[in-house]
C-alpha cells in the first residue's frame, strides 16, 4: 500500500520528470530532435487552426505565408514533416526496444514476448490519451461559448459517437470530420505501425535478404499508393489551409497505407544501429558527403512544398512524385543526422541536440502533444471577433500557447502519466526496461 501511495508523490514524480539523466545506451540527440519537432507542430497548429476559420484578412495570410519560405514554421507543407520525424523515431526505438527484449529473453522471439511487447505499448499510451479525451469533452461542455465555438461543438458530438475508436486506437481510419480529438490520429497510426515491428524483426532474424526484399516492397507500395491517390483525386501535396479538400484527410493524410515509409525506415535504422559491430562511418569524407546530401534533401523538400502549393485541375506527375517520396526522403535525412551524431560526426548539431535542457522537456512532450490542441481550440472558440493576421500577432500567440502547453503538460505528466507508470510496479520508481513511451521516447 505504501508503494502505491508513493506513486502519487508529487516530489517523486517531479524528480523523475525533471531529471536530466539520459538512460544508458540511449541516443542523446533524439531529445533535441523530439523537442524541435514538437515546437514545430505547435507552431503549425497555432497558425493552421486559426487560418481555417478565424482570420479577417485571409488574403493577406495566403499572399504572405504561402509564398514566402521565411514562414516555414507556419506553412503546412513543411510543418507536418515533423510528424514524419516522430514516425521515424517511433520505428527506430520500437526496433531497439524489441531487440533488447529478445536479448534479455535468451535470444528468443516468442509469441508471449510479442504479446507483452504490444500490450505494454497499449497500456503506456492509453491512460493519458483517454484522460485528455475526457478532459477536452468536459471543458468544451462547460466553458462559455464564443462566436467561433463550432469546432468545439463538433468535438463534443464526435466523441459521444466515436469515443470507442480512441479506446481501440483505430480513429485514424475514420474520416477527419468524425474523429474524436482529431489530433490523436497519430497515436492510432503509431500503434498500428508498432504492431508490425515484431514481424520485421522476425524476418531480420530469419534472413536479412528477405527483410530487405519485404521492406523494399512495402516502401514501394506505400509510395505508389500516395502518388496514385494524389494523381487520381487531385490532392494537394501538403495539408490544405482550408477544409475544402476533404479527400486529402479522408483518403491520404492519416492512413497507414500512405504514411508507413518513415516508420519503416525507422525500424531499419533501429535494427542497423542496434546490431552494428563498429562504426558505420569510417572516414571523414563519408560524413561530409552525408551532411551535404542530408541538408540538400531537406532544403529541396521544403522548397518544393512552395513550388507545388497550387493544386492542378488534372493529374500532375510532379505532384504525385513529390507526394509519394517526400516523407520517406525526409525520414532518411533525419536518420542520417541521428547516425552522424551517434558516431561522432555531428559537430555543433550534436552539441545542440544533446543538451541536457531537452531531457526534462522530452519527459513531458507526450502530454504537451496531447494538450496543446485543446488550448488552441479553446482560445479560438472563445474569440468574439476574427483574428487579425500579422507576424507579430501570431508570434505572440505561439509563445502563449507554447508556455501554457509546457506548464500544463508538466502538471499532467506529474499527476496522471507518471503515477500510472509507477502503479504498474516499476522498481524504485524507475523505468521498465520493456517500456517504450510514445512520441519516439527512449525505452
Amino acid at each position: 500500500m505504501y508503494s502505491w501511495l508513493q506513486a502519487f508523490s508529487f516530489q517523486a514524480c517531479s524528480q523523475e520528470v525533471l531529471s536530466t539523466a539520459t538512460p544508458g545506451g540511449g541516443y542523446s540527440s533524439l531529445n533535441g530532435i523530439r523537442i524541435f519537432s514538437l515546437l514545430w507542430i505547435i507552431c503549425g497548429h497555432t497558425v493552421q487552426l486559426s487560418a481555417w476559420n478565424n482570420l479577417d484578412n485571409e488574403k493577406r495570410w495566403k499572399g504572405t505565408v504561402e509564398k514566402n519560405p521565411l514562414h516555414v514554421f507556419a506553412f503546412s507543407g513543411p510543418v507536418y514533416l515533423a510528424v514524419d520525424t516522430f514516425l521515424l523515431l517511433g520505428g527506430l526505438l520500437s526496433a531497439r526496444s524489441l531487440l533488447g527484449s529478445i536479448q534479455r529473453a535468451e535470444d528468443k522471439l516468442s509469441p508471449g514476448l510479442v504479446a507483452n511487447f504490444l500490450f505494454k505499448r497499449f497500456k503506456r499510451v492509453q491512460p493519458l490519451h483517454l484522460f485528455i479525451v475526457c478532459l477536452a469533452i468536459g471543458l468544451f461542455s462547460v466553458v462559455q461559448r464564443g462566436a467561433f465555438w463550432f469546432i468545439a461543438e463538433d468535438e463534443i458530438i464526435n466523441c459521444k459517437k466515436y469515443w470507442w475508436s480512441n479506446l481501440l486506437l483505430v480513429n485514424n481510419l475514420f474520416t477527419i470530420t468524425d474523429i474524436c480529438a482529431p489530433w490523436t490520429w497519430y497515436l492510432s497510426l503509431d500503434f498500428q505501425f508498432y504492431a508490425t515491428t515484431p514481424l520485421l524483426i522476425y524476418l531480420y532474424r530469419l534472413n536479412k535478404g528477405i527483410l530487405v526484399g519485404v521492406a523494399s516492397a512495402l516502401l514501394f507500395l506505400s509510395s505508389l499508393t500516395s502518388a496514385v491517390l494524389t494523381a487520381l483525386l487531385h490532392l494537394p501535396v501538403h495539408q490544405p489551409t482550408t477544409l475544402k479538400y476533404e479527400n486529402y484527410f479522408q483518403y491520404y493524410y492519416n492512413k497507414p497505407y500512405t504514411r508507413y515509409g518513415p516508420y519503416l525506415i525507422g525500424i531499419l535504422a533501429g535494427i542497423s544501429m542496434t546490431t552494428k559491430k563498429g562504426h558505420l562511418l569510417k572516414h571523414q569524407w563519408q560524413a561530409a558527403v552525408g551532411w551535404f546530401c542530408c541538408l540538400s534533401v531537406m532544403a529541396i523538400l521544403v522548397g518544393l512544398a512552395y513550388v507545388l502549393r497550387d493544386v492542378p485541375p488534372q493529374p500532375s506527375a510532379p505532384h504525385a512524385l513529390y507526394q509519394g517520396i517526400h516523407r520517406s526522403l525526409w525520414a532518411l535525412a533525419v536518420a542520417w543526422i541521428i547516425l552522424a551524431c551517434e558516431e561522432g560526426y555531428g559537430g555543433f548539431v550534436d552539441n545542440l541536440l544533446s543538451l541536457n535542457l531537452w531531457v526534462p522537456l522530452s519527459n513531458i512532450s507526450f502530454a504537451c502533444y496531447l494538450i496543446h490542441p485543446v488550448l488552441i481550440i479553446l482560445y479560438n472558440g472563445k474569440q468574439e471577433t476574427p483574428i487579425h493576421y500579422t507576424d507579430m500577432n501570431f508570434f505572440y500567440l505561439f509563445l502563449g500557447h507554447m508556455i501554457l502547453t509546457v506548464v500544463i503538460g508538466y502538471v499532467l505528466t506529474v499527476l496522471v502519466e507518471k503515477p500510472y507508470l509507477f502503479l504498474r510496479g516499476s522498481k524504485a520508481l524507475g523505468h521498465d526496461p520493456l517500456d517504450l513511451p510514445p512520441l519516439g521516447h527512449d525505452p
